[in-house]
């Protein structure tokens, strides 16, 4: 905790100091082909919105326009903006690269730089969030982080720390503070955590995976891949954790069954820390796999007007699980030294016969939550058509669930509240680094990034991800950089949908640290490793991981039309 505040106390004093109410001039020169032009816009800070206003500066052959407004409300979220354009002669707008406009806004003893963030109507536009009650925002960010890192508390209290501290700070209203932790989006994971529950005590998700593996190959490495591909499918409908207390269990059952001398071999340690690593890469796959997903369809949504739908993200998320399993399954067989054409081992799929004809026929809950669940999902495809909120088609599903008592009121006390907990802390403190101007004071200090080739920024950003979500859970991880990407990309003129899937997906790779994934603990847990052998393992995947989301997915995604690679 001493930590925790020295920390928080010196990022208040490093954080900016909120934007005065005054006056204040933006400074823009324009360096064109044997001419230079300069512009003073007046901006006012005060009590309201004012008037749109422009100033004109002709010299020589061209013409340049920078308007704005005159006034912009002292307020949490407001964004400062104003556009450049340049004509000609001939009034032709001139095109204007982001190196020939330079900006510098100057006030009552404030002074920044500001690089143009987008292009606009054929000119170039600046803009960025004032910092309003920054300081506060960020020393809280700084302390929440180190309760995260190190878990002195609870996840769920250092989330319920964060609208304690804004509501007394008086930065926003309580109201708003505490929106966030009933968002859709925790509906939908409360929905979905449900579900999953129901699944789980019903015993229909075991009936399904046994179903499956009794028409898979009985070799052990394909059986392994088979294992492997179930729980990244499994993963993507529901906790990683859960998809792996599926499996785990299962695949006890088939190394017991296999004879002595294969059991002691280090297939055993393959697939068990195979299907670990498989629940930790399948959650990128959907958009409901894991939080870091949907922070990052949440703020795109609302800091970047780029609606993502369900199906969307399966562009973005699948690519990356549809290479790296394959990857994860033939590295671990070379680690672990498995023949790939090793010989059946004693295997039969009357081993799975007579585990399923143990769980007996499907019973009415079975039945109706089978039939219920790919209801869902059908509607989760379709949300393009029938524009119904991914959150209200889960939560419509449990209460029916509810209704025919296939879910039940003790479902309620073993879904992971501090998990969601933690994402809504996640939401709120993600949200208020936004718009107190944190995020994009953060942005404008890495200014000097702007030059660097997108792939190196790419790749620099996914290693910083990895390395934080190593030591935190990764919906905390993606709530602290998320945001910081968004105007990050901006300045740099990289495709804002670039840098936060990275960091969404950067945050979810880690198959090292035996305390980064709850996957990763629970194969620890069967006594079959060490932590230097799982360490030693996965240091070798993360930074294959890094590579091929730097490197091979994002091509994928130029290729789909979902980011746009300069």
């Amino acid at each position: 905790m001493i930590i925790a505040l020295a920390l928080g106390a010196l990022t208040f004093s490093l954080a900016p100091a909120d934007l005065q109410p005054g006056p204040y001039k933006a400074h823009v020169k324009a360096t064109l082909p044997g001419q230079q032009l300069s512009v003073q816009l007046p901006i006012a800070i005060g009590p309201e919105t004012g008037q749109p206003i422009s100033v004109r500066e002709t010299a020589g052959s061209y013409t340049m326009l920078v308007e704005g407004e005159s006034s912009f409300p002292y307020k949490l979220g407001q964004e400062i903006g104003y556009r450049v354009r340049v004509f000609d002669q001939a009034g032709q707008t001139v095109l204007l690269t982001f190196n020939d406009v330079q900006s510098v806004l100057q006030g009552p003893g404030y002074e920044q730089t500001l690089p143009p963030t987008l292009r606009s109507e054929g000119g170039l536009a600046f803009s960025f969030r004032m910092p309003y009650r920054a300081k506060t925002v960020a020393a809280l960010l700084a302390v929440v982080a180190v309760l995260w890192v190190t878990e002195v508390v609870p996840l769920a209290a250092s989330a319920l720390l964060i609208p304690v501290v804004i509501a007394v700070t008086g930065v926003t209203d309580v109201g708003t503070v505490l929106q966030p932790f009933f968002h859709p989006i925790i509906v939908l994971f409360l929905a979905g955590f449900l579900l999953a529950e129901a699944m789980h005590r019903t015993g229909i998700d075991r009936l399904i995976a046994l179903a499956i593996l009794r028409r898979a190959s009985l070799k052990p490495a394909f059986l392994m891949l088979s294992m492997l591909a179930i729980t990244a499918f499994f993963s993507m409908w529901m906790s990683n954790t859960a998809s792996v207390a599926i499996i785990i269990p299962i695949a006890l059952m088939v190394l017991d069954k296999m004879p002595l001398k294969e059991n002691k071999t280090g297939f055993r340690r393959a697939l068990i820390l195979g299907v670990a690593y498989a629940a930790t890469i399948g959650g990128i796959g959907s958009a409901i796999g894991t939080p870091a997903n949907m922070l990052a369809i949440t703020f795109l949504s609302e800091f970047t007007n780029t609606p993502l739908t369900f199906v969307d993200w399966f562009a973005y998320g699948l690519p990356m699980v549809l290479l790296m399993i394959p990857i994860i399954w033939l590295y671990l067989l070379f680690a672990f030294r498995v023949r790939l054409n090793q010989a059946d081992t004693g295997l039969s799929h009357a081993m799975y016969e007579a585990e399923l004809k143990s769980l007996g026929p499907m019973n009415r809950s079975q039945k109706l939550l089978l039939v219920v669940f790919l209801g869902i999902v059908t509607l989760w495809l379709t949300e393009g058509w029938h524009h119904i909120h991914t959150a209200m088609v889960a939560l419509a599903g449990v209460l029916i669930l509810f209704f025919v008592e296939t879910i039940k009121k003790e479902d309620l006390n073993h879904i992971n509240w501090n998990a969601l907990l933690t994402f809504g802390g996640g939401l709120s403190i993600g949200s208020l680094l936004v718009l107190t101007g944190v995020s994009d004071w953060v942005a404008l200090q890495l200014t000097g990034m702007v030059g660097l080739p997108p792939m190196l920024v790419v790749f620099l950003v996914a290693a910083l991800t990895l390395t934080i979500g190593a030591l935190i859970s990764n919906t905390a991880c993606a709530a602290m950089l998320i945001p910081m990407a968004i105007p990050l990309a901006q300045i740099l003129q990289i495709d804002p949908r670039l840098l936060v899937t990275v960091v969404a997906i950067g945050s979810s790779i880690d198959f090292a640290m035996v305390i980064g994934t709850p996957p990763t603990m629970m194969a620890y847990s069967t006594g079959f490793f060490k932590t230097s052998d799982i360490f030693k393992r996965g240091i070798v995947l993360d930074l294959i991981g890094v590579l091929i989301l730097s490197f091979g997915v994002i091509w994928i995604w130029q290729l789909l039309g979902v980011v746009m690679i300069r």
